[in-house]
């Protein structure tokens, strides 16, 4: 016969969720603790965020996003350690019935069931309701003067319902449902959990402050002596051009989601591309950019942000990035080009609008590709190679540009220290088209098909009302043939933005939508 355990008193849980639903499908994506005595004092505390493929729902009220999940553990990463703060303690929560319908709902999806139920925990709603008349956790607070400055999220809300346990422990101490719940908390059962654990992350708010680092930090550093016969390697080049592509696709809303972070990296991994040659590729991607902003003479408010904004993602020099804002001649010692304008001056072109344009002459080229959309490729045709399936690496093959042909009008450039040819006549990308000025967007046009994933500000119906109105057409699953994805999150782990980004398409979110089409996205 087992010796009989001491009451050890209560776990206070909250979770965060993606919806009201467990049996529907909603999850669970954080959880806070707070352990308080039988006597009201609050003990240790613990939180952590927990990942889910699936779309989160409404991240206007917990705050979580895609991206903050990303490093997070699942549930089964979890669940032995949160079974031990659970072990042996009263499960307390306001509105009971909710957080222990996710909780078994999580646990029972690993095949385990727990001894949670109605009738071995304890529910401050329901007291609130009683002894104060109150229903919800904010109107208890204010009435009783606790301050839950963290509202919605699992800790401060845990910490606040702790604390409101607290007042009923000292306000009715004789309340007829404490011991009894202490007594049969200690005699409960938990399953063994087999599942191996992982450390618990908590969002970022309440984790000490740490700066972002570049996502080129978890490359390796490698040789960048351009002279290294590594680097003089055609099939670099071809690398270059393919990384290229793909960070072209990724900046389309001037942004990099965390999930094209990470397929940037593992796309560099696969070429074999180190760190030293990826900034090179950024810092001549940026100059490109810079320039077709300039080549109407101009940068507006938006080029300005979008400039600045895309500098920053890429590493790029804060005295780069200022020169090129604000249009004067620089020479970037890193990359050993000039800037190609000066504040207010225009690029000479031959008024042909194919995009070609007279460079200043003292100018020396050695841009690592193409201006942005149009991106030509080294090939080697004694070995294929320039066709080649990197593994590990993502195919986005309906985003690269043609094979170029050298021509009459082509001139040397300097790639990873071995000149390359380049055609000066830029060359259309499917999904992207030439303004007069000849820089290059990416547009939609009438039939093309769009993905709607995840709760957003606007309703699904008036989306479907204004792009139907345009010619686009709203297409239900993620297939090829889809041109876009609009996530209300573009780090969503939902099953369409996870196709999305196996098939190569690009991901954007509500607010680019917006602006985009207001500066003319769907073309006739």
């Amino acid at each position: 016969m087992s010796a009989q355990r001491s009451p050890k008193g209560f776990a206070v849980v909250d979770f965060e969720t993606t919806g009201i639903n467990p049996s529907g499908g909603d999850r669970a994506i954080e959880v806070g603790i707070v352990h308080v005595a039988p006597d009201g004092t609050l003990e240790d505390e613990a939180e952590t965020l927990i990942r889910v493929q699936r779309d989160l729902g409404a991240s206007n009220l917990h705050h979580i996003h895609a991206a903050d999940l990303m490093d997070a553990p699942d549930f089964a990463g979890i669940a032995a350690e949160l079974r031990d703060w659970l072990d042996g303690y009263v499960f307390v929560a306001h509105n009971a019935v909710f957080d222990s319908r996710f909780l078994n709902a999580e646990y029972n999806r690993l095949g385990y069931a727990t001894p949670v139920d109605r009738t071995t925990s304890i529910c401050t709603l329901r007291l609130s309701n009683r002894f104060l008349g109150l229903r919800s956790l904010d109107d208890c607070c204010r009435e009783l003067g606790i301050r839950n400055a963290d509202a919605h999220s699992a800790l401060g809300d845990a910490h606040a319902t702790a604390l409101l346990l607290r007042g009923f422990l000292h306000g009715i101490p004789d309340w007829e449902g404490w011991r009894p719940a202490l007594r049969a908390a200690a005699e409960l059962e938990w399953p063994r959990i087999e599942e191996r654990p992982r450390p618990w992350m908590p969002r970022q708010s309440h984790a000490a402050r740490r700066p972002a680092s570049p996502f080129l930090n978890r490359l390796q550093s490698g040789n960048p002596d351009a002279s290294d016969v590594h680097h003089a390697d055609a099939v670099m080049l071809d690398a270059a051009a393919e990384y290229a592509d793909l960070l072209d696709q990724c900046l389309i809303d001037a942004r990099l989601s965390e999930h094209e972070k990470s397929a940037l990296v593992d796309m560099a991994n696969a070429l074999g591309l180190a760190r030293e040659d990826c900034l090179r590729i950024h810092e001549h991607y940026f100059a490109d950019v810079a320039d077709e902003a300039w080549l109407d003479g101009r940068l507006t408010d938006d080029e300005e942000r979008e400039l600045r904004q895309v500098g920053e993602l890429l590493s790029i020099d804060a005295d780069v990035i200022d020169a090129a804002i604000a249009g004067t001649t620089v020479t970037d010692t890193a990359t050993g080009r000039h800037a190609r304008r000066r504040h207010g001056e225009p690029y000479a072109t031959d008024g042909a609008h194919d995009g070609s344009r007279t460079a200043d002459p003292n100018h020396l080229q050695s841009d690592a590709m193409p201006p942005s959309g149009t991106r030509s490729r080294t090939t080697q045709e004694s070995d294929g190679k320039s066709q080649r399936n990197h593994a590990g690496g993502r195919k986005h093959g309906r985003h690269r540009s043609p094979e170029v042909v050298p021509n009459d009008d082509a001139q040397r450039d300097i790639v990873l220290g071995k000149p390359v040819v380049r055609s000066t006549t830029p060359i259309p990308v499917p999904g992207r088209t030439l303004d007069g000025s000849g820089r290059s967007r990416f547009r939609l046009h009438r039939g093309d098909r769009l993905v709607l994933t995840g709760t957003m500000n606007r309703s699904r119906d008036e989306w479907i009302y204004l792009l139907e109105g345009l010619g686009l057409v709203i297409w239900p699953t993620v297939t090829m043939q889809v041109r876009l994805v609009v996530a209300a999150d573009i780090d969503s782990e939902s099953t369409k933005a996870r196709k999305a980004r196996d098939y190569g398409i690009p991901i954007v979110d509500e607010d680019w939508l917006e602006r985009a089409l207001c500066n003319g996205l769907v073309e006739e």
